[in-house]
Formats: structure tokens, C-alpha cells, sequence
């Protein structure tokens, strides 16, 4: 599991107005959380965001957040964005205990070419995209990997079937994750009115 370092400081203005000069000079409003910690408002610059969540797996990567020179642990909760701009607006932290089981929801990756695509003409029906598990943050995967290689037409995996050591998985067993569907026909028929006017032409050869 990935660990990242980010850097923060405590932020003391509130409100709007505040949250845009933050913007306006290059750094996001935040704030952390957690059943040991305070809601604690905060500001992290933009450009040391945007270089951690490269290195980050997803947002269920962990990240030592330091503030001021005080360390916690915490996961991203909530990246709240401008729906026109993509631009990030507001950053959630969950701080956490390293010994304290944790409830994250982490991404499901595909492998292989299913042979029900590949020689039946099937097709992959994805499902699920990310599953929820429990686990101790050290033992947080940045991914399950699902190989559907062996899959034909009308097999599938479920819930039950993933493999994730150290972990619990809270999604329903019987859950579908992936299916592999066979193809749709689709039937294509031929105008009635067209039919009839070839008929016409046919007869009035042979009397010709």
C-alpha cells in the first residue's frame, strides 16, 4: 500500500470569501476528521496535490498529512469539484487509527481477454467497478485484480470469488462483478412494399 506524504497548514478564516482568496492563490480549502481528531480546517497547495495524486493509486491511497509539523495518517474522502471547470474546490481527509480496522471502497482492474469475446463474439458486461472491504490501513490494496480470461458466454465472477488477503469484504457474495453476454442479433427486415415492387418487375420481364 502507498504511502504519500503531503504537506498542510491549519487555515483560520471561514466562510465563501475566505475559500476563494485560498483559490485565487493557489490553494485548496480542506479539512480533517476522524473519531480522535478534531474537524481540522486546512489549506494545501494546489500544485502538491495535483504531484500526490499522481503517485496515488486512487483515493484509496493512504497519505501522511503533515500540518505544521504534526504528522497524521489519513485517507481522501471527498474531492469536491467545479462541474464546469474540473477545477478541485474542497478536499476531504479522514484521519485514522493504523490499528483500528477502516471501511474504504477500493477499485476492481481487469486482466486478460475473455475467451467468450475473443472467439464467441460475447461481450463483457463490467458491474462492478470498485468493491468495499474492511482491513487495518497497512493492509489497504490499491487494487483487486479480477482475470477474465477463462470467462465464456454466460459465466461470471462474483463477489464471493474476489481474493484479497487481510481483508473483509462487505459486498453482498452474490453480487455479480462481471458477466460475459452473448452478442445481440439484430434482425433486419425487408420492407413489404419493396418486396412486392420486385415481384412486379420480375413478372413483367418474363412476360417481355
Amino acid at each position: 500500500m502507498k504511502d504519500i506524504a503531503l504537506a498542510a497548514e491549519q487555515r483560520q478564516g471561514k466562510g465563501k470569501g475566505a475559500a476563494h482568496q485560498l483559490r485565487f492563490s493557489g490553494r485548496i480549502p480542506a479539512v480533517m476528521y476522524g473519531p480522535e481528531t478534531e474537524p481540522t480546517s486546512l489549506a494545501i497547495e494546489e500544485r502538491a496535490f495535483r504531484t500526490a495524486m499522481k503517485q496515488a493509486g486512487g483515493q484509496s491511497t493512504l497519505f501522511t498529512l503533515d500540518v505544521n509539523g504534526k504528522q497524521s495518517k489519513v485517507i481522501l474522502r471527498e474531492i469536491q469539484r467545479d462541474p464546469v471547470s474540473n477545477k478541485v474546490l474542497h478536499l476531504d481527509f479522514h484521519a485514522i487509527s493504523m490499528n483500528r480496522p477502516i471501511h474504504i471502497a477500493i477499485p476492481i482492474h481487469f486482466t486478460g481477454i475473455s475467451k467468450g469475446v475473443k472467439s464467441e463474439g460475447g461481450i463483457m458486461q463490467v458491474v462492478m467497478r470498485e468493491v468495499e472491504i474492511s482491513c487495518l490501513p497497512a493492509n489497504i490494496p490499491e487494487y483487486v485484480e479480477v482475470d477474465v480470461t477463462e470467462l465464456g458466454i454466460g459465466d461470471s465472477i462474483h463477489v464471493s470469488k474476489l481474493n484479497i488477503p487481510n481483508t473483509t469484504i462487505l459486498g453482498e457474495p452474490t453480487r455479480t462483478v462481471v458477466v460475459i453476454s452473448a452478442p445481440t442479433i439484430i434482425k433486419v427486415e425487408t420492407p413489404v412494399a419493396a418486396v412486392e415492387g420486385a415481384e412486379g418487375v420480375a413478372i413483367e420481364g418474363a412476360a417481355a
